[in-house]
């Protein structure tokens, strides 16, 4: 005993949970360490081919249209303008029927003149003459408006059951 205190414990050997502990916390603050390394070292020069990315410059621009090219893009332009809006108007038209009334009278208001329209659009389209080029996007945007013009003749159908 030491005048007028108590004696100083001693600690001794650690125990396995505070062993346990420290490994942990060296285990984890090796490998924080190791990835801080990782990112803060210098980039290599040489990239494998998979991770090359192209910048906006080595991009290839695309090329001008021709005049034939620029005509039938204009005059598909004016259709698809107008079939933009019909394939809305036909889809709110059935959003409107399922939500608000259910008249089928009304419904098939709606749905007539824009079945009028794929059909006519359709036609129109098919009697472009596209150039070689724009030859699959022309029979892409066929079955495009055959489709439309088809969904809308079954929205019509179905008003009459």
């Amino acid at each position: 005993m030491i005048l007028g205190g108590c004696a100083i414990q001693t600690i001794g050997m650690p125990g396995r949970r505070s062993l346990l502990l420290a490994g942990v916390v060296a285990a984890l603050a090796a490998t924080m360490g190791a990835a801080w390394l990782h990112e803060v070292r210098p980039r290599s020069v040489v990239k494998p081919a998979a991770q090359t990315v192209s910048t906006p410059a080595e991009k290839t621009q695309p090329r001008a249209l021709t005049a034939d090219e620029e005509r039938f893009a204009t005059a598909l332009w004016a259709v698809h303008r107008e079939a933009t809006r019909s394939a809305v108007a036909m889809s709110f038209a059935g959003i409107a029927y399922q939500t608000e009334n259910r008249d089928a009278r009304a419904f098939a208001r709606r749905i007539e003149p824009l079945a009028r329209f794929f059909h006519d659009a359709e036609m129109q389209v098919r009697t472009m003459s596209p150039p070689a080029s724009l030859s699959r996007t022309h029979g892409q945007y066929v079955d495009a408006m055959a489709l439309y013009a088809n969904a809308a003749a079954e929205m019509l159908k179905f008003t009459e059951a």
